[in-house]
């Protein structure tokens, strides 16, 4: 070996974790992150390469231990990474299919698994795992990301979920006590108001049927009005809230509510922006939503009686 390449890569003891390279300070990385760690490994490949490409007369040892220390560095950061935790994945599998009252046989039969395939990977002690394509077959099915099915318990609403449940609450609260009212723009039972012919997500059927086009569900499935639409124009000044109730055709029993604001243009159309949906993973809201609409269809039905007319009627009766 030339003399320059020796003297390429010198290694001092009295700088700890540090060596020179080809004119170059280097020094050893604890990793925290991957960037990082990819740097570590770098350093590891490198205090390597000098010791294989080392002469007889050389010292290599400092290096040596530098590279177990290197090597150390890069364990414990892998380390940090932990275990899968399975359970996560099984309890969010369970969380959905009971919220959705889905049965995990009949979640198998849809998604064409084997029979028991989701229960055996729920049992303690076992080792079996879902592959990774019926972990994506379930998360699209549920219409949840992959990172959110694997790694964060979905029992927990998240702040923005209960933001929402109170305001679903407060409009159930007002809508029960007749402090705001709702009025049907048809769809379904009645006919389709200019409002909700100028929505480009509802269409008709070739049987007159309307159906929704939600862009944030399976758009392999079919999705129906479930009830008609209904509009509240005291939330936001100039602009319409409008709840809609729907579901798949596969599952009827089962609905979803999507809220939107809708404000009118100039020129007689409207224009629409989404609210938020429901259908996510905690069924609270889904379950105040449901309540919410139970109220306006009540109300909406109800006879309207003004307040002067109905002073009228229970002096009458009285």
């Amino acid at each position: 070996m030339k003399g320059g390449d020796i003297m390429s890569r010198q290694f001092d003891e009295n700088m700890e974790d540090k060596f020179e390279y080809q004119g170059e300070l280097k020094s050893l990385i604890f990793p925290t992150s991957f960037s990082e760690l990819v740097e570590a490994l770098g350093i590891r490949n490198t205090l390597q390469s000098i010791i294989d490409f080392a002469t007889h007369e050389e010292d290599t040892s400092g290096y040596e231990e530098m590279r177990e220390r290197q090597n150390d560095y890069i364990q414990e950061y892998l380390s940090l990474i932990g275990d899968f935790d399975n359970s996560v994945l099984v309890s969010n599998i369970i969380h959905l299919a009971k919220s959705n009252d889905i049965r995990l046989g009949e979640l198998e039969k849809m998604l064409g698994i084997s029979t028991g395939y989701i229960s055996r990977t729920a049992k303690e002690n076992t080792n079996k795992r879902l592959s990774i394509d019926v972990v994506w077959k379930i998360a699209h099915f549920f219409n949840v990301s992959i990172d959110g099915l694997v790694n964060h318990n979905l029992r927990l609403p998240s702040e923005t979920t209960a933001i929402l449940c109170r305001f679903v609450a407060k409009l159930l609260a007002q809508t029960t006590m007749d402090e705001i009212e709702w009025n049907c723009e048809g769809g379904y039972a009645y006919e389709s108001s200019l409002l909700l012919q100028s929505m480009t997500l509802l269409t008709e059927d070739a049987d007159g049927i309307v159906v929704y086009h939600p862009e944030h569900m399976n758009q392999s499935y079919k999705w129906s009005l479930a009830d008609d639409v209904y509009s509240c124009d005291a939330i936001n000044d100039g602009e319409k809230l409008v709840i809609i109730a729907f579901h798949a055709d596969e599952a009827k029993e089962h609905c979803h509510y999507d809220f939107f604001f809708c404000a009118p243009n100039e020129n007689g159309t409207y224009s629409w922006r989404t609210a938020f949906y429901t259908s996510d993973p905690f069924s609270s809201l889904e379950e105040q939503s449901a309540s919410l609409f139970n109220q306006i269809t009540k109300k909406v039905d109800a006879v309207k009686l003004s307040p002067d007319i109905r002073s009228i009627v229970l002096a009458y009766l009285q």
